[in-house]
């Protein structure tokens, strides 16, 4: 059902099953998935300012969401393939329920990332610098609408970030009455049956792992065209959700579809996600270049603005041919694509940490020699004009001084190389949830050292990077040089912070006079 045929209907009760997400997911990030992790800022750049910059509000009729998250768009096509009707079902734009929700409504169904802002990106932001993450404070402001209450409204909240909710006072608070741990396809149509028939829910349903035939093909286009080609992982981390899961490939034919529904919405690209998108179609650990070459040659009939989520640096270095075969046929490197870009995991440059940690990460290769993975597949990157988008993540299990130190290494060896780097504080995730948290107060003096070096790679990459991005995505000249204002604010203000870090010290006990 297109957008006006939904808006003909009178709706002054309300549309029975709403779907929705916290304001970060409603979000294109001006077309970048580097300014994607500034929807994980805490709430100390005013909203007037961080809204526009970080987290400018997607297409919208009305309050129904024209583009919509993808796990949101897989379960409203769930629904739709097993009996609901199109005129009961809407996605709806977070500021906007009040318009969605009346008498007739029976349940909210919400999309989640990082409901409680303790994921990895929010958790590192916070600490150093204070402040509650705006993912955490769009959450509450959803899920505790007065209207949910006055009118008896189910709330079932699934995504990767339910895991955070997993604890009967934490749903309470935020009235929650039921959450999907893993996969929600299969399980979605029986949860929301049972609340339209008033049956009693389980507070906490597992969704399992669905098979690519159950993967319904979505009904709306996504946010920046995002298509999910592969799930799962199979590599193994033990800090990663994702990474334990079986690898599955959804077939050509599914993937085509749902990008050309995409580009006859409006979107003008298409954004392949898969937690490694070199792997796809690949039954083993190596990349199959012939699958995915299939793969963008068919979408490639339609358009040639195709960009990847996530790749990872071992399929980078076990088939480097791939890569340049992909740069010449998305022409990357012309005046249209300067630059392509995807987000790259290289964690640590310990080979201790590594082999304790992710093993499976260097697979086809000896996790003994990860920096040289890691340096060769950035050598491979700039070679074919590839910017990742890279992660580090400080405070992994055992990690001590000198496997920070090697860290650092790594990164100066990889100084000519151009690419931004986000380090993230450890979460206790997959195999590794009853560890500790790590936190700022965790942080040794190398700690302060690494995260000095991240901040300045990243200020002195910024101003390329943002005045390419605004060209490329079509980005205003006044949002343009309102990052650059804010990237020399940042710089002025961070200067002095910087060279106390880089001395190993906490600059904020340093600022309160407690050195």
């Amino acid at each position: 059902m297109k957008i006006k045929e939904l808006l003909s209907r009178d709706n002054s009760d309300g549309y029975p099953i709403i779907l929705t997400t916290d304001r970060t997911l409603a979000s294109d990030y001006n077309g970048s998935e580097f300014i994607g992790f500034g929807s994980t800022f805490p709430k100390i750049i005013p909203t007037p300012l961080y809204t526009p910059l970080f987290s400018p509000s997607v297409s919208h009729n009305k309050g129904i969401l024209k583009f919509a998250h993808c796990g949101t768009r897989k379960i409203e096509a769930s629904l739709l393939e097993n009996g609901f009707s199109k005129d009961d079902v809407i996605v709806a734009h977070p500021d906007h329920l009040s318009r969605m929700i009346g008498p007739e409504t029976k349940v909210l169904g919400i999309t989640t990332h990082d409901p409680l802002g303790i994921g990895p990106a929010s958790s590192t932001f916070s600490s150093l610098v204070g402040g509650e993450p705006y993912s955490a404070v769009f959450f509450k402001r959803l899920t505790c609408n007065p209207l949910l209450r006055r009118h008896g409204v189910k709330t079932v909240v699934g995504g990767p970030g339910t895991w955070q909710l997993d604890d009967p006072r934490i749903m309470k608070k935020y009235n929650i009455d039921t959450i999907v741990i893993g996969e929600g396809e299969k399980v979605a149509p029986e949860i929301f049956e049972n609340i339209a028939e008033g049956k009693e829910l389980p507070k906490r349903v597992d969704g399992g792992v669905v098979d690519v035939k159950d993967m319904p093909i979505i009904k709306g286009a996504t946010i920046n065209g995002l298509v999910e080609i592969s799930r799962g992982c199979g590599r193994g981390c033990d800090f990663c959700i994702p990474t334990l899961k079986k690898l599955r490939h959804r077939p050509v034919a599914d993937i085509l579809e749902e990008g050309k529904l995409n580009l006859e919405w409006g979107n003008q690209s298409i954004l392949l996600h898969a937690e490694d998108a070199l792997r796809y179609g690949a039954k083993k650990i190596e990349p199959k270049p012939e699958k995915l070459m299939k793969l963008l040659k068919s979408i490639g009939r339609y358009t040639k603005n195709i960009d990847f989520s996530h790749a990872a640096l071992a399929s980078i270095v076990s088939k480097p041919e791939m890569i340049r075969e992909i740069t010449q046929f998305l022409n990357i490197g012309s005046k249209e694509k300067p630059w392509f870009s995807c987000q790259i995991g290289i964690e640590t440059g310990s080979p201790r940490l590594a082999s304790k940690h992710l093993r499976g990460k260097a697979k086809p290769f000896d996790v003994d020699n990860w920096p040289s993975i890691v340096k060769e597949a950035f050598g491979v990157m700039k070679d074919n004009h590839w910017v990742p988008c890279t992660t580090l993540i400080m405070g992994l299990p055992g990690e001590d001084a000198d496997d920070v130190m090697k860290t650092m290494e790594l990164l100066d060896e990889l100084e000519d190389h151009k690419f931004f780097v986000v380090p993230l504080m450890y979460v206790p995730l997959g195999v590794s949830r009853n560890t500790d948290f790590f936190s700022m107060e965790d942080m040794l003096a190398e700690h302060w050292q690494l995260l000095a070096k991240c901040i300045e790679k990243d200020l002195d990459v910024a101003p390329d990077l943002i005045k390419e991005m605004a060209k490329i995505n079509n980005i205003s000249n006044v949002r343009k040089y309102s990052y650059l204002l804010l990237k020399w604010i940042m710089e002025n203000r961070l200067d002095t912070y910087i060279k106390i870090m880089k001395e190993g010290i906490n600059p904020l006990t340093v600022k309160y006079g407690k050195r």
